[in-house]
């Protein structure tokens, strides 16, 4: 055993991740994740002493994170719509702003039991999020990661959700001999240019999943070829929700024809073009 309890131990962990945006919030999830407790658990040991091995862990955790690791990345997991799910560096770490794309998708007038595709799932995040709010839904995931699809399983399980099944495709080459057609289909695709790739923050740059970002040299490589495709695999007056970086919102506008209406523009919460969001044209 350790000399020092916990709340020495929590403090000391405070003070060397100073450099941090909320240091006694991450000291205490590293500690969490360190010693295998919960919240409740953390709280009603702070008088008791620590053990060598919590210590250690910690320890190389703390290091990690000062290194310029995600904590996401170091506590295994991240909140998304109120969930947990499960990440690793295979996929992209969830964001509060996407939760804007789930957000869109229920304000939908969708039918009673919609057939959704989620493009490039990544974790499962978006699509985990529409089969716990909508259970009537027939829900399919894509990725063309084997390994982002095996933890997006987790995550459905995880979570409980039974109405997603998880597809490896590159785009729509899983359905083009189907006659499945969608209600929605939904995605946050990469959308980093080429040239923009090194001005991402470290934490982005170094430890996320670059094809799960860059795009091509407008960012626009996958969404361009989401839209045009999009069409043929969406029922009359189903509709698109996307995810888009900044400055694309009129390029992506632009991209959709005549078999569309006229798309939207969507506003995250810091007032930036976040989502684009378009119904295909009625028969």
């Amino acid at each position: 055993m350790s000399s020092k309890d916990l709340e020495q131990l929590f403090r000391e962990t405070a003070a060397r991740l100073s450099s941090v945006a909320c240091p006694f919030l991450e000291a205490r999830l590293l500690i969490q994740s360190a010693g295998r407790m919960n919240e409740a658990g953390f709280f009603n040991r702070l008088s008791e002493p620590v053990s060598r091995q919590l210590e250690n862990r910690l320890v190389r955790l703390v290091r990690q994170r000062k290194n310029g690791w995600p904590i996401a990345y170091l506590l295994g997991w991240r909140e998304f719509w109120g969930l947990p799910f499960r990440v690793n560096r295979s996929v992209l770490i969830p964001r509060p702003e996407t939760e804007l794309v789930v957000e869109k998708a229920l304000s939908l007038p969708l039918p009673p039991e919609p057939v959704i595709l989620d493009m490039g799932t990544g974790s499962g995040n978006l699509a985990v999020s529409l089969g716990k709010e909508l259970p009537s839904a027939r829900i399919i995931a894509t990725d063309l990661s084997g390994r982002a699809l095996k933890l997006a399983c987790e995550n459905a399980r995880l979570n409980r959700v039974t109405n997603v099944s998880f597809v490896l495709s590159d785009m729509f080459k899983a359905f083009r001999q189907s006659n499945l057609a969608f209600d929605l289909i939904v995605s946050n695709p990469p959308y980093v240019a080429e040239n923009d790739w090194q001005k991402l923050d470290r934490p982005v740059k170094d430890f996320e999943p670059r094809k799960a970002l860059v795009a091509g040299s407008d960012g626009l490589g996958f969404i361009k070829k989401l839209v045009r495709q999009a069409g043929h695999f969406l029922k009359p007056g189903g509709f698109l929700v996307i995810e888009i970086g900044a400055g694309q919102a009129e390029q992506v506008r632009h991209l959709f024809g005549v078999d569309w209406h006229q798309p939207e523009i969507l506003l995250d919460y810091s007032g930036r073009p976040r989502v684009v969001f378009a119904r295909k044209a009625s028969d």
